[in-house]
């Protein structure tokens, strides 16, 4: 089982699923975060935080009450963890060193609290392209998802989606067919994916993430709200289709236009068709598979509408 500093082992009795009471909030989080960040690695949790210190950061007394007693959850804690090592899943906090840099460079304190790894976790120091599109993808579609995936296999990038059908497995089918490594962001069961992904997972190709823990179902809101990794993640994303003002894939990329992250492109195979005008028009950028043959040189100054 992994090793974890003190001040991993705070935020890991603070926000994981260990206990019956609920796991800290977002808004206690970002107010807690910069206090455990600057306790260090070498810090003492039991001994750092009090009840006095957590009411000077903006606790109410209930909250310090809280977070308190979660503290004293070590043996659930450890009983949590070895759970987790004996189905071969890590849990990664922000102040892990393996915790992708990018993803906290890009988000900040939007970035995860915790993130549930089973595979390689040295691909999140590899560079990374992204790939997003509809679950009901036309040919054209289809045809740039799988070119892209392999692109990246190719140019030694790692290939990042969401492991949904559609265009995310059309690319990963890409990556695959190059002899190329991915990282997933799941927004459903980790386990689950892990039994039918074995063999990937054994040579150190594939690695599964999850932010939720490694057994929850799929949900809409956890499919929405992981997009924006995906997004972070990759040093570009290229959208192989996309419906015009709905779904998964189009609110996804919205969002990362209004935060600027990441430069998007998109196939422009379809180029009257509204999502691909649509999202043209609010700074993507159009390319063809022909573009897909220099990844890193593809042109970074977008236009955008926010």
């Amino acid at each position: 089982m992994r090793s974890y500093s003190a001040a991993e082992t705070c935020m890991l009795l603070l926000f994981a699923p260990i206990a019956e009471d609920k796991a800290l909030g977002r808004s206690a989080y970002k107010r807690l975060l910069r206090a455990l960040e600057a306790l260090g690695t070498d810090a003492d949790p039991e001994g750092e935080l009090t009840e006095r210190d957590l009411l000077r950061l903006g606790s109410s007394p209930e909250e310090a009450k809280h977070i308190l007693s979660r503290l004293d959850q070590q043996e659930a804690l450890r009983q949590h963890l070895s759970m987790l090592s004996r189905l071969g899943i890590t849990v990664l906090t922000r102040l892990s060193p393996e915790y992708p840099q990018r993803l906290r460079q890009v988000l900040g304190q939007n970035a995860p609290m915790l993130l549930y790894c089973a595979g390689n976790l040295e691909l999140f120091q590899t560079r990374c392209m992204a790939l997003v599109g509809s679950r009901q993808l036309r040919q054209p579609g289809q045809a740039f998802a799988e070119a892209a995936g392999r692109a990246m296999a190719d140019q030694g990038f790692t290939y990042v989606s969401g492991g949904a059908v559609g265009a995310d497995t059309a690319g990963y089918a890409g990556a695959v067919a190059g002899q190329g490594s991915a990282i997933l962001f799941l927004a459903d069961s980790l386990e689950e994916r892990m039994g039918t992904l074995q063999r990937e997972l054994d040579a150190g190709k594939l690695l599964l993430v999850s932010e939720y823990g490694y057994d929850h179902p799929f949900s809409a809101g956890r499919a929405m709200s992981r997009n924006r990794l995906i997004h972070a993640m990759g040093e570009k994303v290229f959208i192989a289709q996309s419906d015009y003002g709905q779904g998964g894939t189009w609110s996804g990329v919205m969002e990362n236009l209004k935060a600027g992250w990441t430069p998007c492109y998109i196939c422009d195979a379809e180029p009257e068709d509204p999502g691909t005008l649509g999202l043209t028009e609010r700074g993507c950028v159009p390319i063809g598979i022909h573009d897909l043959q220099g990844l890193d040189v593809l042109g970074e100054n977008q236009t955008r509408l926010f």
